[in-house]
């Protein structure tokens, strides 16, 4: 890397101010916390690991482990306020229970009062071995705590950043849109499907992608129609004027049963919607799997394994950190066929994307005899074939959602930066 590339990377989490304050020390530790490999992928957990170890491994684990975890969470808004932070005290509070005297855990919110980086020297200080922040635009507070406080585990809710004193997690949610387009091929009647996608971040092109290719399995005749929320205020309204009869909307945070407008809908003849099914997020299973891994030692061996690597878990179906609800209406024909092929993904018989498949431009993506690696799933920036839309330009996206595509956009290289004005 060149000095000035370090430096720019460097800036991306400190401040000239910074900078000014530092002592060689503590430069030199914010550098090494947060030095950036542009040519390394991160290395991807996509499974969380068996339960099983060696017999020493766990005379091991018994004398240096520990017995019980200490664990904050750092929301950027309270839960009132935003459903994905609401869905994510909910899987706080789940783990906790789960794992009984074993995890303490405690939430903190960032507001107008409270700094996220102070949140971090506070959950440090009050013993916190793990923090978890749960929103991608924390990124630059982990990485400033990550080198402020280095026996602590930090994590955060985001992919594609290969940061090396952090980790990150997220979820195949691809896997659940899958199914759903199953369902939607299966029960639209016009051929004519709908999509809302939320932003052009990593992962929500392989969701698109995977969704067409669901519904074209059991639907030769289908056709995805795209539109963004990101873009137009009403993108679900657009989607009824161009005829579609089916539209999946955005997931649902948490397992619960499908309501309309979220997850898939039907649309009735008087114009009402009727929910099918809904791909869920489950936070609650997530947090219980990861503390219990690191409570067993799975951490240090992720550690051991991958150098000292980015991590980024990236967990799907068969780990239970996602999956799809199914209405009560929804027949049992399509019910038991969207079953088996969610048994089929988890068992490794069956991936959506090992398929024939083109782009809009009619490049070959996959000829139909390989598994696309993590890297190329997570970092799809291109719409299959069987998508009427597009990835919208940066330009014209909504100023609310720029800052989350800048930060994750699969054209994030390429967007111009913004200038704050003079920095020295």
């Amino acid at each position: 890397m060149r000095v000035e590339d370090a430096f720019l990377a460097w800036l991306s989490a400190y401040t000239i101010d910074d900078l000014r304050s530092m002592t060689n020390e503590q430069l030199t530790a914010s550098l090494k916390t947060n030095a950036i490999d542009l040519d390394a992928d991160v290395t991807v957990a996509t499974e969380n690991p068996p339960a099983g170890k060696s017999m020493l491994s766990r005379i091991y684990d018994a004398m240096f482990l520990p017995t019980h975890l200490y664990a904050a969470f750092i929301h950027e808004y309270s839960p009132d306020q935003s459903n994905w932070v609401k869905a994510h005290e909910a899987g706080r509070l789940f783990a906790e229970k789960a794992l009984g005297d074993k995890v303490q855990t405690r939430a903190y919110i960032a507001d107008a009062e409270h700094s996220a980086d102070a949140l971090f020297d506070q959950a440090a200080q009050d013993g916190a071995q793990v923090v978890f922040a749960t929103t991608p635009s924390l990124i630059a507070s982990c990485r400033r705590a990550a080198a402020a406080h280095p026996h602590v585990k930090i994590l955060n809710c985001s992919v594609a950043m290969p940061y090396p004193g952090m980790r990150t997690y997220y979820s195949r949610i691809y896997e659940g849109k899958f199914l759903s387009g199953v369902i939607a091929g299966a029960c639209s009647h016009s051929d004519r499907i709908g999509y809302v996608a939320a932003t052009p971040i990593f992962g929500v092109p392989a969701g698109i992608n995977a969704f067409a290719l669901g519904a074209r399995l059991v639907n030769p005749r289908a056709v995805v129609k795209l539109r963004w929320s990101c873009v137009e205020s009403d993108p679900f309204e657009a989607l009824l004027k161009d005829g579609v009869d089916v539209i999946s909307n955005h997931e649902l945070f948490a397992p619960e049963k499908p309501y309309a407008p979220f997850g898939l809908v039907r649309i009735l003849p008087d114009g009402s919607q009727e929910p099918l099914a809904a791909p869920y997020w489950d936070w609650g299973t997530f947090y219980q799997k990861l503390l219990n891994d690191i409570l067993t030692g799975h951490w240090e061996d992720e550690r051991a394994n991958g150098t000292n690597n980015a991590v980024n878990y990236w967990w799907g179906l068969k780990s239970g950190v996602i999956g799809i609800s199914y209405a009560d209406k929804l027949s049992e024909g399509v019910r038991t066929l969207a079953n088996t092929l969610k048994q089929s993904i988890i068992d490794g018989r069956l991936d959506p994307f090992r398929r024939v498949m083109s782009d809009q431009a009619g490049i070959v993506r996959n000829d139909g005899e390989r598994w696309l690696s993590p890297e190329e799933i997570l970092k799809m920036d291109w719409l299959s074939d069987t998508v009427e839309g597009e990835i919208p330009a940066f330009e014209s996206i909504l100023p609310m959602a720029q800052n989350i595509v800048r930060l994750l956009g699969v054209y994030r290289d390429r967007i111009p930066p913004v200038k704050d004005g003079p920095i020295l």
